[in-house]
């Protein structure tokens, strides 16, 4: 009996190791970078290697010495305090804390209800967000921060289910479209460190020679230096990090090498196909690419991009956004979003006229109207 016990605490603490494992793999390069900076400032052990990037870093060096200070400031006991820094180091490096109270509670050696109290007290701290459980909670705490008290409501009432919001609130169906496109605005993360459009690849590419040659800019760990538990497991949960983007990459390296070559050309992929390949759940790619940048010889590359349905011309998004950007900056005069439908149909690229507007609108054209007012102001310039 006592044998079988030991089993499940051990496989509970390996599905607990995993589900924190994950995060760090679908997370990004400057996240990570956050992530390893504030280790390393209250963590001699912690020795950062490779892909810092330096104002990222300096971001997060002094990260948690600020929500100390903002802990000092406050109210409550010691103790209270002394809980609430270390709910502070637990944080993970989207700045949330994820891991429930009750596995919170054992790890620190505390009270459930400790926990449910400290977690009260890091709602008052900056940035917003900080401590939240998960992305909803965090866009939660930022509504409560807008001047519009609209926003709290209608957050509230769509998290309650209720219907006919409009109605129940005494509000127009125009103010509840405002409304709800600031709830989806609201950030999902504590805003860390400025932000800045800036994309920072995990790896570069050059087709030379007839050799396709990869530098990695992966986040690591120094591996020579000395290491503690902490340290230790960061170090290793990199190390299989960066083997499984590694994995990934090199399916998506032999498949679309005529891309990589600098050919305006992407074949058939599915994330399926690569997770068999490399022995891994669809779902695991799915996590592991997201926010993933390759510079290739065609520019900066969404990993999530190299994936095409299988189709004879490969209806990539990024294809068809593509050849919508080419087709409306060759323009003598405006097409409208129908005619852009025969033009992409005429490249063999067969979507719907609402497709077209949603991806002219993503990648900042105006509609036909709009275009030609433009063009318009810019003669009389």
């Amino acid at each position: 009996m006592q044998r079988q016990e030991q089993q499940q605490v051990q496989r509970q603490q390996l599905t607990q190791d995993m589900l924190r494992r994950l995060p760090i793999l679908e997370a990004d390069r400057a996240a990570l970078v956050f992530q390893l900076a504030r280790l390393s400032a209250r963590n001699e052990k912690v020795a950062a290697g490779s892909g810092t990037i330096d104002w990222v870093a300096e971001a997060g060096a002094g990260f948690e010495a600020r929500l100390f200070a903002q802990i000092e400031e406050g109210s409550g006991s010691e103790a209270e305090k002394r809980l609430q820094r270390q709910l502070v180091t637990a944080l993970d490096h989207r700045g949330l804390l994820p891991e429930t109270d009750v596995v919170l509670a054992t790890r620190l050696g505390v009270e459930t209800i400790d926990i449910e109290s400290a977690r009260r007290a890091l709602l008052f701290l900056e940035p917003t967000g900080v401590g939240a459980k998960d992305e909803h909670d965090c866009q939660y705490r930022h509504a409560i921060e807008q001047d519009d008290p609209l926003v709290l409501d209608v957050f509230e009432a769509i998290e309650a289910g209720v219907t006919d919001i409009p109605g129940r609130l005494g509000i127009t169906p125009a103010e509840f479209d405002r409304v709800t496109r600031v709830i989806a605005t609201l950030p999902k993360a504590p805003v860390l460190y400025e932000e800045t459009e800036q994309i920072f690849p995990e790896l570069e590419v050059v087709y030379k020679d007839g050799e396709l040659t990869a530098t990695w800019f992966s986040p690591m760990l120094d591996s020579t230096t000395e290491m503690d538990h902490e340290s230790k497991w960061w170090h290793d949960t990199l190390t299989m990090r960066a083997e499984t983007l590694r994995a990934i990459w090199d399916v998506i390296a032999e498949r679309q090498m005529d891309w990589l070559k600098g050919e305006l050309t992407l074949h058939p992929l599915t994330r399926k196909e690569v997770a068999e390949q490399i022995g891994k759940h669809e779902s695991t790619v799915g996590r592991a690419i997201q926010r993933k940048y390759a510079l290739t010889e065609g520019g900066m590359m969404a990993w999530r991009d190299f994936f095409v349905r299988a189709t004879e011309r490969g209806q990539s998004p990024f294809m068809i956004k593509r050849a919508i950007a080419e087709l409306i900056q060759q323009e003598t005069a405006p097409l409208s979003d129908k005619a852009l439908t025969e033009e992409l149909a005429r490249l063999d690229y067969h979507v719907t006229r609402r497709t077209v507007a949603n991806y002219r609108e993503a990648l900042g054209f105006g509609n036909s109207r709009e275009r030609e007012r433009q063009l318009w102001k810019e003669g009389d310039q």
